[in-house]
């Protein structure tokens, strides 16, 4: 045997060796001096948004977000983040040995600032199926802009007078008074149908109508094909759930309102007994009672409407955190698409109406 091929064999030797041990390293093992052996721990990353927060374990300060937290005993701990002009948020998380356990934190303002998004008075507002429009009434006398508008909220781009973020009419109160309409949406939320004493009007979303058509004779049929579209969507996301179990909660229950991402779902039978069924690992929470549970779109997070007051809680129901407190009309609540904020109508007059008008609410 040649002295090259040796020192190959030890080469490879000592790399599968530092290999070796550089891998239980990383799984958040140790020597322990004291026990003469290695020893299992655990690693704990706490990311934050904002970040730069400060982390406290067990009620001692460790580090700040975004970070790695290696070599924690195997345990629970208390972990509380906290950053000044944010709501802390506090847990007790399970560190396992030889693994990683993530924490993914949105901190929400303690103090969120409010402002006006409309000010010419909003009626009977209904938000699309896929949570991205906005359609309500514009009660103006004797001005174009009475009538019914829709507002696009853009994923993933914050409110802006951008034009495509701007709300606009899709039909006008002239020769059809829109002022009383309820309105109505489409499975796949392109159109809206305007109900105006008895008579039943198709708009498309997408621009104004100048002509709306009066679809009352085939509306039975009309609500029928969109009915079925919904059921066809919630048929199919059903069926995606792979646990039994839960898929035969989903499909029993009176209440289901699925996350954003579809990996959970909020179900019950009333408001007031409702638990979050996570579909990746099997868990089911219990979520405080409200009025209404809504989810905020990072699927994360759950929306308490309450009496008074507006509340965000952890999908499990912990780190209840009220965002706002006031009045605010109809329990109407909806989250932006990308998060950052919540919009709810309010009477606070305005120069220009006396009606209540759309306000959001800062998340970010």
């Amino acid at each position: 045997m040649s002295k090259r091929f040796v020192l190959t064999i030890i080469t490879l030797l000592i790399i599968t060796v530092a290999a070796g041990v550089a891998i239980f390293l990383v799984k958040g093992y140790t020597f322990s001096s004291k026990e003469r052996r290695i020893v299992g721990t655990g690693i704990l990353t706490i990311a934050s948004i904002p970040d730069s927060a400060s982390v406290f374990l067990d009620g001692h300060l460790t580090t700040a977000t975004n970070t790695t937290i290696a070599s924690l005993s195997p345990k629970n701990y208390e972990v509380k983040v906290v950053k000044e002009g944010f709501i802390p948020w506090q847990k007790q998380v399970a560190v396992k040995e030889g693994l990683v356990t993530e924490l993914k934190i949105t901190l929400f303002p303690a103090i969120p600032t409010m402002y006006p998004l409309t000010f010419n008075g909003v009626k009977n507002p209904i938000l699309s199926p896929d949570g991205e429009k906005l359609a309500y009434v514009v009660n103006l006398p004797a001005s174009k802009k009475a009538g019914i508008w829709v507002w696009t909220q853009v994923r993933n781009q914050p409110i802006s007078f951008a034009r495509s973020a701007e709300p606009h009419q899709i039909a006008q109160s002239i020769n059809i008074d829109f002022s009383k309409a309820a309105l109505k949406w489409s499975a796949d939320s392109k159109q809206v149908v305007a109900e105006v004493g008895g008579n039943n009007y198709l708009l498309d979303t997408d621009k104004m109508n100048n002509e709306p058509r009066d679809i009352t004779p085939v509306l039975s049929a009309t609500m029928q094909t969109w009915d079925e579209d919904a059921r066809s969507k919630e048929a199919s996301r059903v069926l995606a759930v792979k646990n039994v179990t839960l898929r035969q909660i989903a499909s029993e229950s009176a209440l289901i309102r699925w996350s954003p991402d579809e990996t959970k779902f909020i179900a019950g039978a009333n408001e007031q007994n409702l638990k979050v069924y996570d579909t990746e690992d099997g868990k089911n929470y219990s979520l405080p009672e409200a009025i209404s549970h809504i989810w905020l779109p990072d699927s994360r997070h759950v929306i308490l409407v309450e009496e008074r007051a507006i509340s965000i809680a952890d999908f499990d129901g912990s780190n209840k955190a009220v965002i706002y407190a006031g009045s605010f009309l109809d329990s109407f609540v909806f989250p932006w698409p990308d998060s950052s904020r919540l919009v709810i109508i309010s009477s606070f007059p305005t120069p220009t109406a006396s009606e209540p008008n759309l306000y959001g609410i800062n998340l970010k």
